[in-house]
């Protein structure tokens, strides 16, 4: 508590992003490896590890799964800084209109789908077919929606 009763309340914050892909065997993953680290600022870009999983489909076809995890305040505020650079402005628009689909009171999860496609051609896309790269942003202190949508609206993310 705060002098004089006050309350005090904490910010709302994005804790780790989780950036994953599938790699289907009639795809080459070099070049979805090459557009998930394109989504990140520069200096990310030679030293995050990108996990490869091999698993199977459902007709025994082999598919890669490509996960990144970013931690770390400052390296999580530039990966922020440089998606919502990359966004234009109608896709921000598009994910406030579709916040309530792609926030998760319960977990703090905001999830966004990226046109796989689009990816590779370097162009942030919001789409919510199956071939898409997902983002993944845990936030903390998200009891408030309100306030989680706040706070995605200033940090650049939704318009």
């Amino acid at each position: 508590m705060a002098g004089g009763g006050e309350v005090r309340r904490r910010e709302v914050e994005v804790s780790q992003i989780e950036i994953s892909a599938l790699c289907h065997a009639t795809e080459d993953c070099s070049r979805i490896e090459e557009s998930i680290r394109n989504i990140l600022p520069s200096e990310a870009r030679k030293t995050i590890v990108v996990h490869h999983d091999l698993t199977r489909g459902y007709y025994g076809n082999p598919i890669t799964v490509m996960t990144v995890k970013i931690t770390g305040k400052n390296r999580i505020d530039l990966a922020i800084g440089h998606i919502a650079a990359l966004l234009e402005q109608l896709e921000k628009t598009i994910l406030r209109s579709t916040f309530d689909l792609r926030y998760d009171r319960k977990t703090g999860k905001f999830v966004i789908r990226f046109s796989k496609q689009d990816m590779i051609l370097g162009k942030l896309r919001v789409t919510d077919s199956d071939d898409v790269v997902k983002v993944v942003f845990y936030l903390k202190n998200t009891k408030n929606s309100s306030r989680v949508l706040r706070h995605l609206i200033d940090i650049g993310l939704l318009a």
